[in-house]
């Protein structure tokens, strides 16, 4: 949804012009497909998300739910409702969730390091697995695509939390070939990610806070399979 800034002009989320009102980040770098043919990949990443007020122990501090909460959640302290004391954010502020990220790899068979950087631990990774572990490196390198076990092992390997295959071969139109492709996405990953398949117009619900299926602390590195 486009939001109208101070100029009049609409804005997009990811805006620099709107300031702390900027809702998302969106970066690209270069992927690796065929010489000439020049591919990027994309991640889409939240504001870290404001703080929640602990409501309970912030009225026995004094400071009954007003206007004085979004002070807080904005890092400033406020004086109690009577005026005799003064409460701090840290003292009612709950724990911090982390920011929501998305990954998108199109066409490639080599993901380059600034790209692989931004795919670190994303909630969704959206990963090109056009090809199967059989079709063998030449056939990568030759058409510029990848397979689904470089797929799986790649989210693994970033930390991301679910992995969306994606850019399926034309001969992958049964459920017996995607379930194929799924299991070796799996072999490669080793249990360090959730694997799906995806399909036209697919929606993905990520929650606030994102992804957490293996129960990590917050600023963990999610080195799951070390």
């Amino acid at each position: 949804m486009l939001k109208k800034g101070e100029d009049g002009f609409n804005r997009l989320p990811n805006d620099v012009n709107l300031g702390k009102n900027r809702r998302l980040i969106i970066k690209a770098a270069e992927l690796d497909h065929l010489g000439g043919v020049q591919t990027f990949g994309y991640t889409v990443e939240e504001q870290t998300p404001p703080r929640n007020i602990d409501a309970k122990k912030a009225t026995e501090l004094g400071v009954n739910p007003s206007d004085k909460y979004n002070l807080l959640k904005m890092g400033e302290s406020v004086p109690t409702d009577d005026g005799t004391g003064v409460v701090e954010p840290e003292q009612v502020l709950l724990e911090e969730l982390r920011a929501r990220k998305l990954a998108v790899l199109s066409d490639h068979r080599r993901v380059p390091p600034p790209m692989a950087g931004l795919c670190r631990n994303a909630d969704l990774l959206v990963h090109d697995a056009t090809l199967r572990m059989e079709d063998g490196v030449d056939k990568i390198k030759i058409r510029g695509h990848n397979t689904a076990e470089n797929a799986g092992m790649f989210g693994g390997d970033m930390g991301c939390e679910v992995v969306a295959l994606n850019h399926f071969a034309s001969k992958a139109i049964s459920e017996e070939v995607i379930e194929s492709l799924l299991a070796e996405a799996r072999h490669g990953n080793r249990n360090r990610s959730q694997i799906i398949s995806s399909y036209d117009f697919m929606e993905v619900w990520i929650p606030r806070g994102g992804f957490n299926f293996y129960n990590l602390p917050l600023n963990s590195s999610k080195d799951k399979g070390k």
